[in-house]
């Protein structure tokens, strides 16, 4: 069974709560690079997850041109998935971005545009769409069972404080917005997977 190599670019909370790992516990998966402006913050993931043989580098750039890496994780702040995201689709590498795509339409079909130019997988992190009771109704919505689905209402509380106030995940301009970009962006995800888009 062939093993995937990775990369992730970006190693804060997001990278440190789900991607690290879970592509540590995919035996199909192995992590190559670990990439952040931050080196101490590679290396607490390096030993968190016990990557003993995953190289630490600061500038995403330096991974390119790389021939042992077949998908990127993009877990940066939003305002560079579109840049660094391009980057990696033009150097022929797959990509799974987290959510959301970007912080503009252009970009995100600047985006689009670059994974279909260059024949890669780009995945957006709306990882809602996997979960059983998002699949289960649409099982029930396919199935007629609701009967027409004309209106939808989504509601959602959060508990959890807000990483980095201050940082940019509460700067717009590198964030793209508020709540709406952050948690609405599952929501509208589910909302359009649900029902056909």
């Amino acid at each position: 069974m062939k093993k995937f190599n990775v990369a992730i670019i970006g190693c804060g909370t997001i990278c440190m709560s789900a991607h690290a790992p879970k592509y540590s516990e995919n035996p199909r998966a192995e992590i190559k690079y670990l990439c952040d402006i931050l080196p101490e913050k590679a290396e607490n993931i390096k030993k968190e997850y016990k990557l003993d043989n995953a190289v630490i580098v600061t500038d995403y750039k330096e991974l390119l041109n790389k021939d042992d890496i077949d998908v990127v994780s993009v877990c940066l702040p939003n305002y560079l998935h579109a840049p660094v995201t391009i980057d990696f689709l033009n150097a022929g590498k797959d990509v799974l971005c987290e959510k959301p795509i970007s912080t503009n339409v252009k970009d995100a079909l600047a985006m689009q545009a670059a994974a279909e130019k260059n024949n890669r997988i780009l995945n957006i992190g709306v990882v809602n769409r996997f979960n059983t009771y998002v699949n289960e109704l649409k099982k029930l919505v396919d199935a007629g069972e609701l009967g027409e689905v004309y209106h939808i209402y989504c509601a959602f509380r959060q508990q959890r404080s807000i990483p980095g106030m201050g940082g940019w995940f509460t700067t717009k301009a590198q964030s793209g917005g508020g709540s709406l970009i952050d948690w609405g962006v599952h929501y509208l995800d589910i909302v359009m997977y649900c029902t056909g888009d």
